[in-house]
C-alpha cells in the first residue's frame, strides 16, 4: 500500500557489540573459528559477525558436527549450514563422527560425548586457519539452566558463576542476550533454522530444567531469566577476585610446584587461610598435577579440608585422575601416583547406615539411609529414572526393602562367577554377561562398584539393583542406597 511504513528490523547487533567490547571479546582483524549447528543460536550468531566482517576486518570459518545421532536430520542440518556458509562467502568444516558408538566406548552420555568433540573439532579448526578466536552461541538463557543445574548440583562460588563469556580462545558473544531476542532476530532477518528433535525431550537434565523448571519461576517472576542471569554476572565478578587472591595465597604457601608431577603446600601458612582462600589454593594445587584432566569435587575438597585439621581417617587418597592426596611433616602433598596396576580391583569396602563412605578406588561415595515411607521410583511419575541419573547427573540410587537384606552391606569390584537377578527379570544373569549387554568397556568394568550382603549381589552401581531387594506392599522399612560421583 502506497505511503505505508515498514517495522524496522529487530537488530541485537548493538547489544551484540556492547558484550564483545565489555568483554574484550574482539580485536579487529583477527580470525574466528563460528560454531554452527543450525539452530536459531548460531545462526543469529554467525549472522551478526558476518555483519561485522568488513567493519571489524574478521576472517570467518564455520565449524559443522554432523553428530551421527539423527540420521537424515543430523544430514539435513549439515546441509543448512553449507548452504548458509555459501550465501554469506564463509568457508565451512563439516566433521562427520558416530557420537553414539564414541559414547559407548568411553562410556560418556551422548550429550557429552558430543560436547567434547564439537570443542576438538572447533580446535583443530583454529590451530589449522590460524584462528585467535572460537565463537560459539550460548545465550543468557543457557547461562540460568547451567547456574541452576549447577544449584541442584551443589555447586560453589565458581559453578554458580556460570558460563564464563571467554575461556580461552572460546568466546560467547550471545552471552548476556535471551532466547526469545535471538528469535525474534532470525525470524525478522529471514534467516533459516533448524529445530533439533532431542531438544523437547525432558530425558535429559538440561532440557528438564528449561521445559519444566524455568517456565514455573517465570510464573513467580517473568524477569526469572534475566535475573539469574545478572546474578550469575555479580558472582562471576566476586569469584574472580577470590580467584586473585587464591593465587596469590598458592604463591606463600607453595615449597614445591612441579607441574604434572607434585606440589607441596606449607600446612601453617594453609591453616592460618580463611576457608574460602584455601579451598581454592588447594583445588588449584590439585589442578596443577592433574593437569586439567578432572576438576575437584565437593566431598575430596571437604576430605582435603580434613588433612589440613589433622581429621582425615586415612593417611592417603587417590583423587580423580590418579592424584595422590597426604599430609607429611606439616606439609600438604599432591602427588601423582606411579605404577597404578591395570584394572585393579578393589574392596570389599564396608558401608555402615546412617553414614556416606567415600570408595576412591571407584570415585564415588555411596551413603545408606534408613526410610520408614518411600514410593519406589519405578512406581512414580518420575522425569529422570536412575540410570538416566547417573549419565546426567552422576547420581544413582536404589530403595531396598530392608527386611530381604542380610546386614551389613559392603561394595567391592567385580568377581569371576558373579551373577545376580536384575530388577524386573525372571532369572539371573552372570556380571560378566550384564557388562557386555549393556556395552561396559572393558577397562572400565573394575571400577563399577557391586554392593553386597551375606547372601550376594544386590546393586551393581549405575545399572541394576537385585530382584530380591524389591520394594512391596509389605515392606515396612526402605534402605535408600545413594551413590555420587565423587
Amino acid at each position: 500500500m502506497d505511503g505505508a511504513v515498514l517495522d524496522p528490523k529487530f537488530d541485537i547487533l548493538p547489544d551484540v557489540l556492547a558484550t564483545i567490547k565489555k568483554h574484550n571479546m574482539l580485536q579487529p582483524g583477527v580470525s574466528v573459528v563460528v560454531g554452527v549447528s543450525g539452530g536459531i543460536d548460531s545462526t543469529a550468531l554467525l549472522h551478526v559477525l558476518w555483519r561485522l566482517r568488513d567493519s571489524w576486518n574478521l576472517k570467518l570459518y564455520i565449524a559443522h558436527l554432523n553428530h551421527g545421532i539423527r540420521g537424515e536430520d543430523a544430514a539435513a542440518d549439515a546441509q543448512l549450514v553449507e548452504v548458509l556458509g555459501a550465501k554469506l562467502g564463509i568457508p565451512v568444516y563439516v566433521k562427520e563422527l558416530n557420537i553414539p558408538e564414541i559414547a559407548r566406548q568411553t562410556g560418556r552420555s551422548e550429550e557429552e560425548a558430543g560436547r567434547i568433540a564439537r570443542y576438538q573439532l572447533y580446535e583443530e579448526l583454529a590451530d589449522e586457519v590460524g584462528a585467535s578466536r572460537i565463537a560459539v552461541g550460548h545465550h543468557g538463557d543457557d547461562q540460568a539452566e547451567t547456574v541452576l543445574m549447577n544449584l541442584i548440583r551443589g555447586a560453589g562460588l565458581r559453578g554458580l558463576s556460570g558460563i564464563p563469556p571467554v575461556r580461552g580462545r572460546v568466546i560467547r558473544p550471545l552471552i548476556e542476550l535471551e532466547k526469545w531476542q535471538l528469535e525474534a532476530y532470525c525470524r525478522s532477518w529471514d534467516l533459516p533454522w533448524r529445530e533439533d528433535v532431542t531438544n523437547w525431550s525432558t530425558a535429559y537434565r538440561r532440557n528438564y530444567i528449561r521445559w519444566e523448571i524455568i517456565p514455573k519461576l517465570k510464573q513467580l517472576n517473568p524477569g526469572a531469566v534475566r535475573r539469574i542471569m545478572q546474578t550469575a554476572d555479580t558472582l562471576s565478578e566476586d569469584w574472580q577476585l577470590l580467584a586473585q587472591l587464591a593465587q596469590e595465597a598458592f604463591g606463600r604457601a607453595a615449597l614445591e610446584v612441579r607441574p604434572g608431577q607434585r606440589v607441596s603446600l606449607n600446612l601453617t601458612e594453609l591453616i592460618a587461610l580463611p576457608a574460602a582462600i584455601r579451598k581454592r589454593v588447594t583445588a588449584y594445587a590439585y589442578t596443577e598435577v592433574a593437569q586439567g584432566t578432572h576438576s575437584l569435587t565437593a566431598a575430596s575438597l571437604e576430605y582435603i579440608e580434613k588433612c589440613i585439621a589433622g581429621q582425615a581417617s586415612v593417611g592417603q587418597r587417590t583423587l580423580p585422575g590418579d592424584v595422590d592426596v597426604f599430609v607429611r611433616d606439616e606439609v600438604l602433598i599432591f602427588a601423582r601416583r606411579v605404577d597404578i596396576e591395570r584394572d585393579r580391583g578393589f574392596g570389599p569396602c564396608p558401608l555402615p547406615l546412617g553414614s556416606s563412605t567415600i570408595i576412591a578406588d571407584a570415585g564415588i561415595s555411596v551413603q545408606l539411609q534408613v526410610l520408614t515411607t518411600v514410593i519406589p521410583w519405578w512406581e512414580e511419575d518420575s522425569a529422570l529414572q536412575p540410570r538416566a541419573a547417573w549419565q546426567e547427573l552422576g547420581v544413582w540410587w536404589a530403595d531396598m526393602d530392608l527386611a530381604s537384606l542380610e546386614l551389613p552391606l559392603y561394595a567391592r569390584s567385580r568377581r569371576s562367577g558373579d551373577r545376580f537377578q536384575p530388577l524386573g527379570m525372571s532369572g539371573s544373569k552372570k556380571l560378566k554377561d550384564l557388562f557386555i549387554d549393556e556395552k561396559i568397556p572393558r577397562e572400565l568394568r573394575n571400577k563399577i562398584p557391586c554392593i553386597i550382603d551375606g547372601k550376594g549381589i544386590v546393586a551393581v552401581v549405575g545399572l541394576h539393583q537385585d530382584q530380591r531387594t524389591r520394594v512391596t506392599d509389605q515392606t515396612k522399612q526402605v534402605l535408600r542406597i545413594t551413590a555420587e560421583k565423587v
